[in-house]
């Protein structure tokens, strides 16, 4: 018997784990500034395309977040939480393009952080 929160971290694992570092994962770190930022821009500001529009990481964590208070002291949830406050502080810069190799590969780390830790609390309250 899976945890009642089960089905929100699927969805989160889904929607935003999946998507948060999906062309970024794949860049070598020697890899442009260019390269970098067009895919941190497609994974953090694109996040979810559709025929409802686009939503970036920040939106969709944000329609997320509030089903995930009763986790609020859970250590996959804060790290999540930390690392979704800075990608936010970064997203003006992100989409201005002013954004210097090492920051923008900082970025690249905070977006696999989340999947990471979306993923892990998936993992565990699939088999709570």
């Amino acid at each position: 018997m899976s945890h009642p929160l089960f089905p929100l971290a699927t969805q989160a694992k889904h929607d935003l784990g999946k998507y948060i570092a999906f062309q970024s994962r794949w860049l070598p770190e020697s890899a442009t500034n260019q390269d970098w930022h067009q895919a941190l821009q497609s994974d953090l500001l694109q996040t979810r395309k559709g025929p409802k529009g686009v939503e970036s990481a920040v939106e969709i964590w944000a329609s997320l977040e509030a089903g995930f208070a009763p986790l609020a002291d859970d250590e996959d949830i804060q790290s999540v939480q930390r690392a979704m406050d800075r990608i936010q502080g970064q997203l003006n810069d992100l989409q201005a393009g002013t954004m210097k190799a090492a920051d923008l590969q900082a970025l690249a780390q905070d977006a696999k952080q989340v999947a990471t830790h979306l993923s892990a609390l998936h993992k565990r309250l699939r088999e709570a």
